[in-house]
């Protein structure tokens, strides 16, 4: 239940704010957004916004943020560098305040002062509609909170009970919502899942470790990335990945993407929306590019 999570980390006055929250509000949220001094806000995946009155301290978000982090938020410090922490579920919890720098990089984040709490949910069913498209190397992409996870998470699963094994390299913990190396969701019984590791590391580490049929990551980004996804297709392993985007001329805009379009890597680009409903079927294109279902 969301609402026993929210209430389990809330601090302070959060702690009463959310316990005065209708309860089907804080379940049909897929953002909670926290800033200092400012009003609380839900998001719905649709849009939809209800704002509570409340504008949490200082102290409220650091207690909260304290309490996420088992009062260790030290061990944190590689995912705060990037500006969130997941916690057990596989949420994401973003966080804003001050950048510390060290040689002109994010060291860590201090003083913080708003939190962003992303609803990861397990939507069983929710690959069904993506499922029949699914044909050689894919790639998945829609902007933020359109689907592209919860879509990925049921992929794997599906594909999981129907006989294919699969190595994820879930980074973030959004996949499998590991905690303490276990995952909470259900990935089908044919899935290894490794759990906080850099994707281009930990697609070459299962490729050798595991012999899997499919690697699987979630919001490609860097060379790395696209050097290790070109080492894997190349060995026969079959690909499934995702990236924000919002349609293929904004792909070919990316030139990271450059050498996976030109040496036509993903066999399907897969686009999704949120309508009506968010991960919903927009479009899918070949490797060349060319619409195949629009």
């Amino acid at each position: 239940m969301i609402r026993d999570m929210v209430l389990q980390y809330a601090f302070g006055g959060l702690l009463a704010a959310f316990q005065d929250c209708r309860a089907r509000l804080l379940e049909g949220a897929a953002e909670i957004r926290i800033r200092q001094g400012l009003p609380l806000i839900l998001r719905t995946s649709c849009g939809g916004e209800a704002v509570l009155p409340y504008s949490p301290t200082a102290r409220d978000i650091s207690g909260m943020l304290d309490k996420m982090a088992n009062s260790s938020l030290y061990a944190f410090d590689s995912e705060i560098k990037n500006g969130f922490i997941t916690i057990p579920g596989g949420h994401r919890v973003g966080i804003c305040g001050r950048a510390a720098l060290e040689g002109g990089r994010i060291k860590t984040i201090r003083n913080i002062s708003g939190l962003t709490i992303r609803i990861a949910r397990q939507i069983l069913g929710a690959g069904d509609e993506v499922l029949p498209h699914i044909s050689g190397n894919c790639l998945i992409i829609s902007p933020p909170g359109q689907g592209k996870t919860t879509v990925l998470r049921d992929i794997i699963r599906l594909l999981s009970l129907d006989g294919r094994h699969i190595s994820v390299v879930d980074e973030r913990s959004e996949i499998a919502g590991s905690h303490l190396g276990a995952r909470q969701n259900d990935l089908g019984p044919r899935t290894d899942v490794l759990d906080a590791a850099p994707k281009a590391e930990g697609m070459l580490l299962m490729l050798r470790a595991h012999s899997p049929d499919i690697i699987a990551v979630d919001e490609i980004g860097d060379e790395a990335d696209i050097s290790a996804i070109m080492t894997v297709a190349c060995c026969g392993v079959q690909i499934l990945a995702t990236l924000h985007g919002e349609n293929v001329d904004d792909l070919r805009k990316k030139p990271i993407l450059a050498p996976l379009i030109s040496n036509k890597i993903f066999d399907r680009y897969i686009f999704l929306t949120n309508k009506p409903n968010p991960g919903s079927l927009k479009a899918v294109y070949s490797k060349d590019l060319e619409v195949v279902r629009r």
